[in-house]
């Protein structure tokens, strides 16, 4: 399930990710959102929180992430991972060095005032 958060700062997004992402997740919930955000401000800053009840992505999910970050590799200008296990840092960083042109940082769930620092630095 995606929670967003839009009203911090414009050009800010904050996506809470808790139980499995579905494609469904990335849709009817993220796309829209973000596609609103983007009408406004050009670019986006994103932070991407996995709560401990995170449990990742289904197959469908993943590929919708996979096209998601295809399509708005320009349009991110950082990402910062908050929360993402050891495993999962690994690859996010291959991923985001292959499909993104802005720039990711991973962070624990505890150093998020440190995440949300570096987005709007």
């Amino acid at each position: 399930m995606i929670e967003l958060e839009a009203d911090r700062a414009d050009k800010v997004l904050v996506i809470h990710a808790r139980g499995k992402l579905t494609r469904e997740d990335y849709r009817d919930i993220l796309a829209p959102q973000v596609r609103s955000l983007l009408d406004r401000s050009g670019t986006l800053r994103v932070m991407f929180v996995m709560d401990d009840s995170f449990e990742g992505w289904t197959l469908g999910a993943a590929w919708e992430n996979t096209l998601f970050d295809l399509k708005h590799r320009r349009d991110l200008e950082k990402v910062a991972m908050v929360g993402a296990p050891r495993w999962e840092e690994w690859c996010v960083n291959v991923a985001a060095a292959l499909l993104m042109k802005g720039q990711l940082a991973t962070f624990s769930l505890d150093q998020r005032p440190e995440a949300w620092k570096w987005l709007c630095a």
